[in-house]
């Protein structure tokens, strides 16, 4: 099977066991144009299956959990595996990546983003799922190069 063919495949089964798992949220489209050497890891990415996934995880207290970038914190994401649930896997990579286990409380919203090849118009389309989950700390503290904050900074990334 194609490329192209698995990641429509697979967003459409990940995006279905969300709903099956959420009553509603909302469902962006978005396509974008990108380097070859992007569109090739976009490539690759995808026939792996492979989600983004976005967590914003507030503690007793209100704060959110956020971890060091190159240049700024963001919140922290993950790429679960298709071999189980998006939230399973995605709670467990998290408390690995952070130290933090937490509680998914809410489903933000769901984009199903199209990658093109910025060069060549007919090179075809590849599909990613980024999904932006709200959770709750339920054990755990921040590794180095994780802390909580006080507000999420504007450029923190996409839970915001």
């Amino acid at each position: 099977m194609a490329v192209v063919e698995v990641s429509r495949e697979v967003v459409e089964e990940r995006l279905g066991a969300l709903e099956e798992a959420y009553a509603s949220f909302t469902v962006n489209q978005m396509t974008l144009s990108v380097s070859p050497e992007t569109y090739d890891r976009a490539r690759e990415r995808c026939q792996d299956g492979m989600a983004d996934v976005y967590v914003q995880v507030h503690n007793e207290a209100g704060d959110v959990l956020l971890v060091e970038g190159d240049r700024e914190w963001t919140v922290p994401s993950v790429r679960p595996p298709t071999s189980q649930p998006i939230e399973v896997g995605t709670r467990r990579l998290l408390a690995d990546r952070t130290g933090v286990q937490c509680r998914v409380t809410d489903l933000e919203r769901v984009t199903i983003l199209g990658i093109r090849h910025g060069d060549d118009a007919d090179r075809e389309t590849v599909y990613r799922l980024v999904v932006v989950f709200a959770a709750e700390r339920v054990a755990g503290s921040p590794d180095s190069g994780v802390a909580w904050h006080t507000e999420l900074p504007s450029s923190a990334g996409p839970a915001h």
